[in-house]
């Protein structure tokens, strides 16, 4: 994230987690850099309140209740990240597990049968794959070296099309229900 605001300027960065601590580096070397379109906030995404302002929200090699809520299409976590992004934009996930996280290997086939679930919720599939070494490089992410993402596990990139308005009900109401699934 902070390296995508530093290669673009009139990016405008949120980089979220539930945890002060995982942010309190990244913040840091902002301030550092003096890096001014960037911003850290502690919230969990099942709480999270913004709404339609992004053009694009990206999720790297997410752990706990987001990777589970991902991977299992929960509503919790889907419909707040749908209303974050603007309706045409963009949601981009790299999804990887361990054993730990009790999910088994990320595949694009485990993406692809959650793809209606996200659907209702406004967020279109237009491409899922495993992800490429370069893939999980532009990440420049640290969590997927440590994760051996590349070498000994599967990652998987995906991205969506905001379709449809979000409710609270679970279903995008203003869907093209041609759109819905690419």
């Amino acid at each position: 994230m902070l390296s995508r605001a530093l290669d673009d300027p009139s990016l405008f960065a949120i980089a979220l987690d539930a945890s002060p601590d995982a942010l309190t580096e990244g913040a840091w070397r902002a301030h550092r850099l003096a890096v001014s379109n960037t911003a850290f906030l502690v919230e969990s995404i099942e709480r999270l309140q913004l709404a339609g302002i992004a053009d694009e929200a990206t999720v790297h090699f997410p752990w706990g209740s987001l990777l589970r809520g991902l991977i299992r299409a929960d509503a919790a976590v889907l419909e707040p990240l749908a209303r974050l992004v603007r309706p045409g934009g963009e949601l981009r996930v790299i999804l990887s597990a361990t054993p730990r996280d009790g999910l088994g290997e990320i595949t694009p086939a485990t993406l692809l049968a959650v793809r209606h679930d996200y659907a209702r919720i406004g967020l279109g599939l237009r491409a899922v794959r495993e992800a490429t070494a370069a893939d999980v490089r532009e990440t420049r992410s640290s969590w997927s070296k440590r994760l051996a993402v590349g070498r000994e596990r599967v990652a998987v990139r995906a991205r969506y099309r905001r379709v449809a308005d979000v409710s609270s009900g679970g279903a995008g109401r203003n869907a093209d229900p041609r759109r819905r699934c690419a």
